[in-house]
């Protein structure tokens, strides 16, 4: 008997009854999906459980292991600490977004087959792309347009991907892989994107710092420590990973450093911390995957909260660029407390 359900099915169903409530009734129900999923996954136990047939082809919503579970609690951790900064919210419709994008993100994490992992991958970008558009700002539009047309770029190889591969091994499900032809390949390039490994990773500077300031702190949680999650289960020990987190590391904090705007300079940060995981990954040991297992793990709540930190000082002062602000300690000592502890 199983007793626990998808931890997707819990964010994404659970995000149809926010616009329903208002005032503390929403927000007692806000707080309640994250804790039901935490409790959720207390209760599951490892192994594949909440399967279907189709066409076939046997589609996994519930593959547990120890790997999905660092994810799993990773991000439902996260989206209760993000709900919580986000109480104040009057628009539904952006919380809306943010739990699915949650949801689908935990998706990703349990999907046993390329199948729904695709399709969770693609509520992923389009839901993010809201929480950048719903700023409401002439940079904001342009950048969520270009920010989705990558996407479904990204989508579309890496469904051409899955689609090679599938058909020459006759299989969906989802597991470890050799560069050994296309379908790998350009599965590995779908899952580069999402991970902003450069020259792929200009999505990622130029629409974080544009989204609203509730809906950054789950853009800089999900969408690069799903796609180090699918790269830690599909191309572990592949040494091109290696190369390419190196670059990243160099890249992002070396524009992090030239940066002027807080939130810009955070997201070349994001780049930059990610290239650690993903040249952990591409060095393919127990201890390495372990250490980019856990750096995402630790990561995720420090980056939030100095995007949480860059939020609150936007708000106050309307100002975004590092030279145009100081003596913040004097007006804002809270915020500077925990910006330090994040930094």
């Amino acid at each position: 008997m199983i007793n626990w359900v998808p931890p997707a099915a819990i964010f994404i169903i659970g995000a149809f009854g926010i616009p329903l409530l208002k005032g503390r009734a929403r927000q007692a129900y806000l707080l309640a999906l994250p804790v039901l999923a935490f409790i959720n996954l207390l209760n599951m136990d490892a192994g594949t459980a909440w399967t279907f047939n189709f066409l076939g082809h046997e589609i996994v919503f519930g593959r547990v292991d120890a790997l999905t579970t660092v994810f799993g609690y990773l991000f439902v951790r996260m989206a209760f600490i993000a709900t919580l900064y986000a109480l104040h919210l009057k628009d539904p419709k952006e919380l809306v977004a943010a739990y699915l994008y949650a949801g689908s993100s935990l998706g990703v994490v349990y999907a046993g087959d390329y199948l729904s992992l695709f399709l969770f991958w693609e509520v992923m970008a389009v839901s993010s792309t809201y929480l950048i558009w719903n700023r409401r700002t002439k940079s904001s539009q342009a950048a969520g347009f270009r920010y989705i047309l990558i996407h479904i770029f990204g989508g579309l190889v890496l469904l051409s991907g899955i689609v090679i591969t599938v058909a020459e091994t006759g299989t969906i499900e989802f597991t470890r892989m050799a560069l050994d032809g296309p379908g790998p390949y350009l599965i590995l390039i779908g899952f580069a994107l999402n991970s902003a490994i450069p020259p792929l990773s200009a999505w990622l500077s130029d629409a974080y710092p544009e989204s609203t300031v509730t809906g950054a702190i789950f853009l800089s949680t999900l969408t690069t420590k799903t796609a180090v999650y699918v790269l830690l289960r599909g191309f572990p020990g592949t040494e091109l990973l290696v190369v390419a987190g190196v670059v990243m590391a160099l890249y992002g904090i070396g524009y992090a450093v030239l940066e002027n705007d807080m939130r810009r300079l955070l997201a070349y940060h994001i780049i930059s911390q990610v290239g650690f995981m993903i040249a952990g990954i591409g060095m393919g040991t127990h201890l390495a995957l372990s250490g980019s297992a856990a750096h995402a793990f630790a990561y995720t709540v420090n980056k939030g909260l100095l995007f949480m930190a860059t939020g609150a000082i936007i708000h106050m002062t309307g100002k975004r660029k590092l030279t145009e602000i100081g003596g913040l300690y004097k007006t804002m000592p809270l915020t500077l407390i925990l910006f330090m502890i994040g930094a």
